[in-house]
């Protein structure tokens, strides 16, 4: 008779480290797709925050206003900087404002919320779409946005900013003063 080994159904450890992992397994892959989430939606975010500083260099320096760049040639420069990243075409908006000086800017500039599609009837109303260039020497806000839908989280709401917590919206931000450009009759965005 062995004595250091009793018997039963519950003494038994065969299997032990596959009924454990029943129980952790799922709490580990949940973690873990939290992770890789986040780590898009932070990527999303840089990939839009650079091609948002590079498209309003063409602002700062005069060459969106010398080439007469449209709203939707403008929102195409982000895009093709943005690459194949984020869907450009159907989620992105575009914000482009300008005012005599930065105090005036910061009053008349709406929030990043509020810029975009409404997304549910509960969203506060929408900011309209602009796209003022602005003459040299004028304060400049551009402002991209991106409505990211969260798949894997969306039962963690405080992740979500928009839509009951199912989606982010995510940002990019460039608020600059004009270069003294030359300025041309009819260099102008329209």
């Amino acid at each position: 008779l062995r004595l250091d080994k009793p018997k039963g159904f519950w003494r038994d450890d065969r299997a032990v480290t596959a009924i454990e992992f029943a129980f952790i397994g799922p709490l580990f892959f949940y973690m873990l797709f939290i992770v890789l989430e986040t780590g898009a939606v932070l990527f999303t975010e840089y990939v839009l925050q650079t091609s948002v500083q590079e498209a309003a260099r063409l602002v700062r320096t005069g060459q969106a206003q010398e080439q007469k760049m449209t709203a939707g040639t403008f929102k195409s420069k982000i895009c093709a900087l943005a690459n194949k990243t984020i869907n450009c075409s159907e989620k992105v908006t575009v914000y482009l404002n300008a005012e005599t000086d930065f105090p005036t800017l910061a009053a008349n500039t709406p929030s990043y919320l509020s810029i975009g599609p409404a997304g549910i009837a509960t969203d506060p109303e929408e900011a309209p779409e602009t796209y003022n260039c602005g003459a040299p020497a004028q304060a400049v806000a551009l402002i991209a946005t991106y409505d990211w839908d969260l798949y894997v989280i969306p039962s963690m709401s405080f992740m979500g900013n928009r839509n009951g917590g199912k989606t982010r919206r995510l940002a990019a931000f460039a608020i600059f003063e004009n270069e003294p450009f030359p300025s041309v009759a009819g260099n102008v965005c329209p």
